[in-house]
């Protein structure tokens, strides 16, 4: 992506809270991803979970770079990981890997913002961004994300009764919805008869932050010795300013054997641009 088109996505983004990237997937990732899909369901006897957060028709995955390598190249993609980078910091790691599967005659799963949990009063930084892929064609009919544009600068979180417009977020297979953690949103309701609607949502945090999905439990040693070093940083491997996340003054990495994030706690104080300090 060309520096003038990502910095016009970015003003989007501050402006409205979301923007989506067209043509962000390549064919052979879309096809790869969605035969990994239906593969997992099939072994993994995948069933909706049966309540208003999780769907009554949507079937779901979570810690996704633990099933297979395929979603290895979702978080580190050089098409989204610029987004949370730019509205996080570049020491941001992975909060949560989820396949939403969403079904026909799933109903509307209710407006949220990703980052409601943050006890810092709205309108804040954006403590989360939620990158939501789209695997299949999102329509208005078979359950695309709903957006309220505008609702990261909102001063409350949803409340129960409150009635706003919010759009669907239609877009191609191939594209990828950003959404600042602060944007309310939720998944559409289906109303089709018979399509399928597969996303996969990548979601990001400050560094400082507790991860939704526990990536320590979910990956094997052997997993995170294998992985690229951006993604073993970004799964919290590493340390958050050279500082943070440590064992025994050491990085998780280094108790795994994973040398590209093999960090000692204090050597390399990051400052925010990034600059060490002895």
């Amino acid at each position: 992506m060309d520096t003038a088109t990502l910095s016009q996505h970015f003003e989007t983004l501050e402006e409205h809270g979301y923007c989506i990237i067209e043509n962000a997937i390549e064919q052979d990732l879309i096809e790869e991803v969605r035969e990994t899909v239906a593969r997992l369901e099939t072994e993994l006897n995948v069933q909706p979970r049966g309540n208003r957060a999780e769907g009554f028709a949507t079937k779901r995955m979570y810690n996704l770079l633990g099933k297979d390598q395929a979603f290895w190249k979702l978080p580190i993609h050089g098409n989204v990981l610029p987004f949370p980078e730019y509205l996080l910091d570049d020491e941001c790691i992975l909060s949560g890997t989820t396949c939403m599967h969403i079904g026909p005659g799933e109903v509307h799963q209710g407006l949220h913002s990703d980052d409601g949990l943050v006890s810092v009063k709205r309108p804040r930084i954006p403590f989360m961004v939620t990158t939501v892929w789209a695997f299949t064609d999102f329509t208005d009919e078979n359950g695309a994300t709903r957006i309220v544009p505008g609702s990261h600068k909102f001063d409350h979180e949803p409340r129960k009764g409150e009635k706003i417009e919010h759009i669907a977020a239609e877009m191609k297979a191939g594209s990828v919805l950003i959404v600042n953690g602060g944007t309310w949103h939720c998944g559409g309701a289906n109303t089709t008869k018979d399509q399928w609607r597969l996303g996969i949502s990548v979601q990001y945090c400050q560094g400082y932050l507790r991860q939704q999905q526990n990536q320590y439990y979910s990956l094997s040693p052997d997993d995170v010795r294998a992985m690229p070093k951006r993604l073993a940083a970004l799964c919290g491997f590493g340390l958050y300013k050279g500082i943070m996340g440590h064992v025994d003054g050491a990085s998780p990495g280094r108790f795994l054997g994973a040398s590209d994030v093999d960090e000692v706690a204090y050597a390399a104080m990051r400052t925010k641009n990034g600059v060490a300090e002895s």
